[in-house]
């Protein structure tokens, strides 16, 4: 069995702490780590649900399930995240990963209903095409302040390179100290939060893993946050279209996502009713895109995009289309682009049909009368 217990928050210097052990009472753990923890800056300490084990239910539930062993919460947790589990998601679950096995969930209590949610509507900041889409569209265009963004949050949690490599950590702050000059240029609160989740992941897993973690992160914050948008990269006929089952942001999110929310926060699955494409179209005129927007997947020294990666590529190439390439010379190498653009044009027209996003920049262009090879 593992179990989950002492439920804690602490401070130490400059940071707050919410925490709880784990022990895996009936096998030896194959992992260094004895506690999960979050942890924000002091100031923000008082964001953290330190009343309730949600944030530590959806990474244990995977190990359990990953290593057959029953979970004991020995804690109160949601009713609703609870009955939710009880019944659908470890069978979604099993159906995404062949690896996980079902298993027993114990709690041993619940969480009063919130006499009143907290004010945060938030949504996380990369400054990906995804991230800003959602900021655009929440932010800038809606008006209803219940469903209105009014912070951001960045969660250290392996989602930004490999998590154990010092270049990459030195990466990660780099991306996080611009998603906060973006953040400051709105006039949105910007918190960054880390955790040590990562270190319960199996190396070949852990771009399954990641999203359970990104959503635990939302819920250590569930007293301050009452609804969270989740930028989603496929449109809906893409995901019946093309997802892939090694893919839970595809395969699964629609009907995972509404499953692991608690009484006090609402989580929104945001894109799917756009293509990227559309999600670059409505960025492209925006100032805070031109100057902010990062795509890349490569390693560079000062986290700028490289120009040539796939993400890159695929994010010019609109750009191109619509005339607006220029506009975006501060965040891109236009020269190293154009080098490469014809041999990614090519590889769209191989592609069409084939790769969702070769497919719709295809599509983009022929919608567009833009010359392709």
């Amino acid at each position: 069995m593992i179990e989950i217990s002492n439920l804690r928050k602490r401070t130490s210097g400059d940071v707050t702490r919410l925490e709880a052990d784990i022990k895996f009472l009936d096998m030896t753990s194959p992992y260094k780590e004895k506690t999960l923890y979050f942890e924000l800056d002091k100031k923000y300490g008082h964001l953290f649900a330190d009343d309730s084990y949600d944030a530590f239910v959806l990474v244990p539930l995977w190990l359990a399930m990953l290593h057959k062993q029953d979970l004991h919460i020995c804690g109160n947790v949601s009713k609703k995240l609870y009955q939710n589990i009880k019944w659908y998601v470890p069978k979604i679950l099993c159906d995404f990963y062949n690896a996980l096995s079902p298993v027993k969930f114990i709690v041993d209590g619940f969480t009063e209903p919130p006499k009143k949610r907290g004010k945060i509507v938030a949504t996380g900041i990369s400054c990906g095409v995804d991230s800003l889409a959602t900021i655009h569209d929440h932010f800038i265009n809606e008006t209803d302040q219940d469903y209105k963004i009014n912070a951001l949050f960045y969660f250290n949690c392996a989602a930004n390179g490999d998590f154990d490599d010092p270049k990459w950590q030195g990466l990660i702050l780099k991306r996080a100290e611009f998603c906060k000059l973006a953040a400051k240029d709105l006039g949105l609160p910007c918190y960054f939060l880390n955790t040590n989740l990562h270190a319960f992941r199996k190396a070949k897993d852990w771009t399954k893993f990641l999203y359970l973690a990104i959503y635990s992160c939302v819920l250590s914050v569930s007293r301050a946050v009452s609804r969270y948008y989740v930028p989603n990269a496929l449109n809906y006929e893409q995901i019946k279209k093309f997802s892939r089952r090694d893919d839970m942001s595809a395969f699964c999110d629609l009907y995972l996502v509404p499953l692991i929310q608690n009484e006090r926060t609402e989580l929104i699955i945001d894109g799917g009713q756009y293509r990227r494409v559309d999600k670059v179209k409505n960025i492209a005129d925006w100032s805070i895109a031109q100057k902010y927007l990062n795509v890349c997947n490569n390693y560079s020294e000062d986290a700028s995009n490289c120009g040539l990666c796939d993400k890159c590529l695929m994010t010019m190439f609109p750009l191109e289309v619509m005339g607006k390439l220029d506009a975006f010379a501060k965040v891109f190498d236009l020269a190293k682009y154009r080098e490469v653009a014809e041999d990614y044009k090519a590889h769209c027209v191989a592609k069409n049909g084939r790769r969702v996003f070769a497919t719709e920049n295809f599509e983009f262009a022929k919608e567009n009368n833009f010359p392709m090879p």
